[in-house]
């Protein structure tokens, strides 16, 4: 595994972990190409296009259960515990780190909104130009991040606002 490596594609986070399992299981252990695995993630999840499997195809490999190589992708044969999740989300998940130190600086639960105002600036200035309206999306960013963060349990959502997981 790289540990330098980055990765900004974030799913929509699901109900639980077992989606994430079942996107890893679409893909196969022998190398193939990149738009066969995303078109297995697809069929596999009941996705609306290939381009929302590409998505999932490469956030698995942020979380180095899927890798790849020059013939292709593959995923992993390690049983990966929800610590090594946590981890690889917070080191290899674009925003990821911000978004989970706004929410354990903060002295109370913080709402979206909130969160965002707070990772708002660690907004790189490409990233701004690229989008016309930058702001509403990586608010959905935020958004999609602090569900994840929920679903490895990093954070607890009450009500809509977040507060660190109290283990």
């Amino acid at each position: 595994m790289s540990g330098d490596a980055r990765f900004k594609p974030v799913p929509p986070a699901p109900e639980s972990l077992d989606r994430l399992h079942e996107a890893r299981a679409a893909v196969p252990l022998v190398p193939s190409g990149s738009e066969d695995c995303c078109a297995r993630v697809a069929r596999a999840l009941g996705l609306a296009d290939r381009g929302t499997g590409e998505t999932w195809l490469v956030f698995l490999r942020a979380l180095s259960l899927v890798e790849a190589g020059d013939r292709g992708y593959h995923r992993t044969r390690e049983d990966v515990e929800i610590a090594a999740l946590r981890a690889r989300f917070r080191e290899r998940v674009v925003g990821a780190d911000d978004v989970l130190s706004a929410v354990e600086d903060a002295d109370e639960p913080l709402g979206v909104d909130r969160i965002f105002e707070r990772v708002s600036e660690t907004v790189p200035a490409w990233e701004r130009r690229r989008h016309d309206d930058w702001e509403a999306v990586w608010r959905d960013r935020t958004g999609r991040l602090l569900g994840w963060a929920t679903l490895f349990e990093l954070l607890e959502e009450t009500d809509g606002r977040y507060c660190p997981e109290r283990n």
